[in-house]
């Protein structure tokens, strides 16, 4: 057995890197190199001034004595230009790196017309390295949180989220995302404790101008985000009006901690996610039935599940059930207008569905998931036009994202824009390399991209990136159904239904979809097609 091995390699790796917070090892040395100091001055004037020879093992002693008391002292003080102050939460820390920014952070803002941030995700510090989930939850509703303040500009969690704080250069970021600061964080939970450690760090330089830990309960994880998120716009000297900061999500933990898991498998859409997002999802609703944003995520499930499932009356039905009681436990959450607007959609009742995600874009008009799922519904509609526009605003909020690009491009072709489409299949690209170029396990990137590749002319590459991709990843029905649709327009049909077949038998097949994708148009009027489609609905 070697867990506990390596379990206690943990522990001690995090006990290490508290000592080197709280600069106990900083102390430890000194205190050594200062002490043999006094001990050799001791050995060669003791004499000379005729003390007695115990008196040099008495210095050794007394010394020998203080070391504990000089560990506990850095342990629990810092030092400031205050005088000595109790350290328990890091505020003395916050004090004294507030002190150190004056002379920095004036010079820092005046650098943009507009402040601007990008919020890595978290780092697990727990000893058993399975808070990965609970990690990037805390740092989403931070970069939430932050987006709430006016003159504050926020890179999209996407765009942040793929850079590693291990291993993070902080000027390619700051040149990546074009912003001025970059928050580094960090989790440590350890039962009903919870320890947050944040820094602040100029990409102009690469220097840490601001840092802040926070000891509490785990009951406290909410205000815990917005003593944050306070703190950071304090020190970047920002204004924020009373409670902007404020969030309505649970006062329950559980139910918290259950959806921050729901939510981790759910922004990874395919069948099996689905799934399993759903089960947490209905567990944190069950820990707490007030909680409107679960509600909203667990409708969303069902709404999913029959778009691109075999049709089926039960998730249609439960998907606006839950979405309607979501809206009703949350008015003013984008995610229960969300969830509502795509319950519509599935009922065809595009009207109605555009009256919500109006209303989900009006309350945070930055929100990347109420665009793109506007702009499915109006694909699913049949008004590509419009579709096309709102994936348009979709990629305005995350400049990054190369799925907005790469479906417009397929929609722009369709309608015969090929000037059009050719420029997105351009950005799409560029975009999808950039991605691939930090995350090159991204199968869908390379699966996409392939479509970008081929239409730009660069067939043998688009071939490559596509059989990569399904290589890699061989079990995903919608890179399989990419595919079909890929070969489609590439010409070659007997490979083309091949795929839509393992995609019609993976169960997880968007006919609405299917009948908009004007890829398969080569294959559409092919016997071996309908009967595809038949045998899928029956």
């Amino acid at each position: 057995m070697t867990t506990p091995k390596i379990v206690s390699s943990t522990r001690l790796m995090a006990f290490l890197n508290e000592l080197k917070e709280r600069k106990v090892l900083r102390v430890m040395v000194a205190y050594i190199v200062v002490t043999w100091i006094v001990i050799q001055v001791g050995e060669a004037t003791f004499e000379a001034l005729n003390l007695p020879e115990w008196s040099i093992s008495l210095l050794v002693v007394l010394i020998m004595f203080g070391f504990p008391f000089a560990v506990i002292l850095a342990w629990a003080y810092e030092l400031t230009p205050d005088g000595l102050e109790k350290d328990i939460d890091g505020v003395a820390s916050k004090r004294l790196a507030a002190r150190r920014l004056n002379g920095g952070i004036e010079e820092l803002i005046n650098e943009k017309s507009s402040p601007s941030i990008a919020v890595l995700q978290f780092e697990d510090m727990s000893f058993e390295q399975d808070q990965n989930y609970f990690c990037e939850g805390i740092a989403e509703e931070i970069l939430c949180a932050l987006n709430d303040v006016d003159g504050l500009q926020v890179a999209a969690r996407l765009a942040s989220f793929q850079f590693d704080s291990k291993s993070a250069d902080i000027s390619e970021i700051g040149r990546k995302l074009n912003v001025s600061v970059v928050l580094e964080g960090s989790v440590r939970k350890s039962g009903d404790q919870i320890r947050i450690t944040i820094q602040l760090i100029n990409t102009h330089n690469g220097y840490q101008f601001w840092a802040g830990q926070y000891n509490h309960d785990l009951k406290d994880v909410f205000e815990i985000q917005e003593q944050i998120a306070q703190s950071v716009v304090r020190a970047m000297r920002l204004s924020i009006g009373e409670n902007t900061l404020t969030r309505p999500i649970t006062d329950n933990t559980e139910a918290y901690d259950l959806y921050l898991k729901g939510n981790s498998y759910f922004t990874r859409p395919d069948k099996q996610n689905i799934i399993f997002a759903r089960k947490l999802f209905e567990q944190a609703v069950e820990a707490d039935p007030d909680f409107g944003r679960a509600w909203a995520k667990l409708a969303s499930t069902y709404a999913y599940e029959y778009l691109c499932a075999k049709p089926n009356m039960f998730a249609k039905k439960e998907a606006r059930r839950i979405s309607k009681k979501a809206l009703r436990l949350a008015p003013g959450i984008p995610d229960t207008h969300i969830a509502r607007g795509i319950a519509y959609s599935i009922y065809q009742d595009f009207k109605q569905a555009d009256l919500e995600f109006e209303v989900a874009t009006d309350l945070e008009p930055g929100s990347y998931s109420a665009w793109f799922t506007w702009a499915r519904s109006k694909t699913y509609e049949g008004n590509i036009r419009k579709a096309i526009e709102f994936y348009q605003k979709a990629s305005e909020t995350r400049p990054e994202c190369y799925r907005c690009d790469l479906i417009q491009m397929t929609m722009l072709a369709s309608l015969g824009d090929r000037p059009g489409s050719k420029k997105k299949a351009k950005d799409g690209l560029r975009k999808a390399t950039e991605y691939l170029s930090l995350n090159p396990d991204e199968n869908r990137a390379l699966n996409m991209g392939a479509f970008a590749l081929y239409r730009l002319g660069r067939v043998n590459e688009a071939e490559e990136w596509m059989s990569t991709s399904l290589a890699n990843s061989p079990r995903n029905s919608e890179l399989i159904y990419n595919a079909a649709s890929f070969y489609s327009m590439a010409g070659d049909t007997d490979k083309s239904l091949d795929y839509l077949r393992q995609a019609a038998e993976s169960g997880c097949f968007n006919l609405t979809w299917l009948e908009q994708d004007a890829d398969l148009d080569h294959v559409r009027n092919n016997p071996r097609f309908k009967e595809i489609i038949e045998d899928f609905k029956d």
